[in-house]
């Protein structure tokens, strides 16, 4: 102001001492950053889904998509291979695809899927939560759902990824079991509409535990309170199952139990059951990031 025109300065200093213009040009100033910003969000989604990706290379969290299923993969083939008539051929001689596929799809939706979502969660959280970086990434001009979101998307795609790995442990069990165990016979052609329709249910059906879990871990930046509230649930999910199953009713759609339908002995309306909990989960994804957005960090 010093070189500027005496009528500019003195428009200025006016500015400065007249409130409502003050405040209108403060107005102005927001809706010309939000334009901006909702202009670019696409952009800046991207941008946060690439960091989220860098961030993960040699991570523990990187290397659970592929243990977790593999851990399950290698115990069934171990028990059918030690006991392979209780295992894979408990209703008789042809069954051998459906058996394995059961026997695997079971240990995996209701133990291993839930622990595993607690883990990635808190996991992909916890990158973050350590040293507090919240303070460094909140501070820079991108929208915070792009954050949210972009750790959410992970996880997700994690999830997908190690449902595939499922999916080639039980071609390989299938193919190997024959070579030790002789007396089983696992017919062609491999049943793989079944078996995807199952793994794809089966991880759909998680995603409203997955989003829950996600708010969790995000919420609070301690490590325990999320793997123990995931480790809380994933048991009260089995106790759900095993009420739903004698009782039936409202226990066996407690989220974490959810996956455990596609398997339930008695048939479900899986396509009005994945609906209702994609909707939900969308609706908790959504009110997690509002929680994310409004929460301010110290």
């Amino acid at each position: 102001l010093r070189n500027a025109p005496k009528m500019d300065r003195g428009a200025s200093f006016g500015l400065f001492r007249n409130p409502r213009k003050t405040e209108r040009c403060a107005s102005f100033a927001r809706f010309r950053i939000t334009r901006k910003t909702d202009r670019g969000a696409p952009v800046a989604l991207s941008r946060a889904l690439h960091s989220e990706v860098l961030k993960m290379k040699r991570t523990i969290a990187l290397k659970m998509v592929v243990v977790s299923p593999a851990v399950v993969v290698l115990l069934i083939f171990f028990m059918a291979s030690q006991a392979p008539f209780s295992t894979v051929n408990r209703h008789g001689i042809g069954n051998e695809w459906a058996e394995l596929t059961d026997s695997i799809l079971k240990f995996w939706a209701l133990l291993m899927m839930p622990l595993f979502i607690t883990l990635e969660t808190a996991l992909v959280a916890g990158l973050d939560h350590s040293g507090n970086q919240w303070k460094i990434l909140l501070v820079r001009p991108v929208p915070r759902w792009t954050l949210y979101m972009a750790k959410l998307v992970v996880v997700v795609a994690m999830t997908a990824a190690s449902t595939l790995v499922l999916l080639g442990g039980i071609l390989m069990d299938g193919s190997i079991l024959p070579r030790i165990q002789p007396q089983l016979v696992f017919g062609f052609p491999v049943p793989w509409t079944a078996m995807l329709r199952d793994c794809v249910q089966i991880a759909g059906l998680a995603f409203l535990a997955l989003t829950i879990q996600h708010w969790v871990s995000l919420r609070w930046q301690s490590f325990s309170v999320a793997i123990g509230a995931g480790i809380v649930a994933t048991l009260v999910g089995f106790f759900a199952v095993w009420a739903g199953q004698q009782v039936g009713g409202w226990p066996q759609y407690f989220p974490w139990s959810l996956p455990m339908l596609v398997m339930a002995r008695h048939p479900h309306n899986i396509e009005a059951t994945l609906l209702i909990s994609g909707a939900a989960g969308l609706i908790a994804a959504a009110a997690g990031c509002w929680d994310f957005c409004r929460r301010e960090v110290s």
